[in-house]
């Protein structure tokens, strides 16, 4: 008996088989399609992340101090090689402590016997001597002035007594020195109150409390309304200025410590708020006329009538490209070196005495800045979904705002960067690293107010303890009417 031979799928049986193996199929693409999008985003997370942690104060915007106690990476300057040695330079005689022509007081050490034969040379007459000087602080103390008021009879009867100064308002009060120095320990040495009393006990023995250091530093504030205002209209009719604007913590939320400076000023302000409404209010930006430098944050582009964008920011963040190898870097090398050429030609034109670079080397520089955003945004192509990557955003940046990025090519009045705000904003990383965060928004406004009142002073070339003393005799300085703008 032979087995029946199989029965073969009918037409409609395959037919329907193909379909459902197209479907199948189709269903497996799509599981493929959404995984492999799945590992790409994934992939560029981590890297992004990987970007994250790898940025320090050479490729990001990060301050130095945020490096922390790791191995530095190895250091990418962009500064060109002098050829010179490292340390002092032939003939620079260095810095060194030097001898004073008056000193304040006078030993004089004499030999008893002869070095050779051992007579004695008390009678011996004096051939010169050697000099040495030493330098020493005395044991500080306060000096006490005792006011005396006398009391005085008319052959009226009447009784009259004569009038304290205006500083001697009671019967033992601080004087202008001592009223400095706690503005300076507090303003520029950033002393929280109970270590600046401290710190005042221990050095003049003085011992002071911390409700009196508020209250001189609320006295300094007051005083400095009028200095305040001269410093905002200077700046305001600058030709030239810089901004920029740092978080901090104020009563334990966040809060913003603004500046704007030239090499002659410097004003800080605090506001709740980063953008224009703290500007506006802030009272020196919309009646700004001249050329603002800062750095690429948006609120500034409404003021002023040109605006000047920093290089030394723009190149960190180029650096920052170059070290991402998921794409092809040479255009941020060559923005860089466009930017870094640019530079060294304006500073040999100015060396030079020249006050514009030859048009065909302008034009020059203009064309490779172009050419080298143009092949940033063609090597980082948009993404189909998702936000645009940072070098992208970059590259177009470059090219919206080459106008900004290239001021300093055009106007020799104008910096490369907008160091000057940062040096300016720098101190506010050493406050919180000291004193950490203000606890009131009064005493961080106190602190704006000296803290400008110093660093104009130290821009000037004056002692800011004379400076402060001045203040609390009644006289505190002001901006020269005869330096007029920079």
């Amino acid at each position: 008996m032979t087995d029946a031979p199989p029965q073969l799928p009918s037409y409609e049986e395959l037919a329907a088989l193909v379909v459902e193996l197209r479907l199948l199929v189709s269903a497996q693409a799509a599981t493929i399609a959404e995984l492999t999008a799945r590992s790409i985003a994934q992939a560029e997370r981590v890297a992004e992340l990987e970007r994250q942690v790898a940025a320090n104060s050479h490729n990001s915007s990060k301050p130095p101090s945020s490096d922390g106690l790791g191995k530095k990476p190895a250091p990418k300057s962009l500064r060109q090689r002098s050829g010179r040695k490292p340390g002092r330079a032939k003939g620079d005689p260095g810095g060194q402590l030097e001898r004073v022509a008056d000193p304040d007081a006078i030993v004089d050490h004499r030999p008893d016997a002869c070095g050779g034969c051992g007579a004695g040379l008390g009678d011996v007459a004096g051939a010169g001597y050697r000099v040495r000087q030493v330098f020493d602080l005395p044991a500080v103390k306060a000096h006490v002035t005792e006011h005396r008021l006398h009391r005085m009879v008319c052959g009226c009867g009447q009784v009259t007594t004569a009038s304290a100064p205006d500083d001697v308002s009671a019967s033992a009060v601080y004087g202008p020195g001592v009223r400095a120095a706690i503005c300076y320990l507090s303003a520029y040495q950033h002393l929280p109150a109970k270590r600046l009393t401290e710190a005042m006990d221990a050095l003049f023995g003085l011992p002071i409390s911390t409700g009196t250091v508020l209250t001189v530093l609320a006295r300094a504030h007051e005083g400095l309304a009028g200095f305040e205002a001269d410093v905002k209209e200077h700046l305001a009719a600058a030709p030239v200025a810089h901004a920029d604007e740092s978080g901090v913590r104020v009563a334990g939320k966040l809060h913003w410590l603004h500046v704007m400076c030239t090499h002659l000023v410097t004003f800080y302000g605090i506001h709740a708020r980063r953008g224009r409404e703290a500007m506006d209010e802030l009272g020196i930006l919309p009646a700004f006329t001249g050329t603002l430098v800062t750095d690429a944050l948006a609120s500034y582009t409404v003021y002023g009538n040109d605006q000047a964008l920093c290089g030394a920011h723009v190149l960190r963040e180029l650096i920052a490209v170059t070290e991402d190898t998921r794409r092809d870097p040479a255009w941020a090398q060559a923005m860089i070196d466009v930017l870094i050429g640019a530079k060294d030609a304006v500073a040999q034109a100015l060396a030079a005495g020249q006050d514009a670079l030859a048009p065909a080397a302008l034009a020059a520089f203009q064309e490779d800045y172009r050419q080298a955003a143009l092949c940033g945004i063609a090597a980082n192509p948009r993404p189909v979904t998702g936000p645009k990557s940072k070098a992208r955003a970059l590259a177009e940046r470059l090219r919206d705002r080459a106008d900004e990025y290239q001021r300093y090519m055009v106007n020799f009045a104008v910096p490369f960067d907008n160091n000057a705000a940062e040096r300016d904003l720098r101190m506010i990383k050493t406050q919180q690293k000291i004193s950490g965060s203000w606890r009131t928004l009064t005493g961080a406004q106190r602190f704006a107010r000296i803290r400008s009142y110093i660093s104009t002073v130290r821009k000037h070339g004056i002692n800011p303890l004379t400076a402060l003393r001045d203040l609390f005799a009644g006289r505190p300085w002001m901006l020269p009417t005869t330096s007029g703008n920079p």
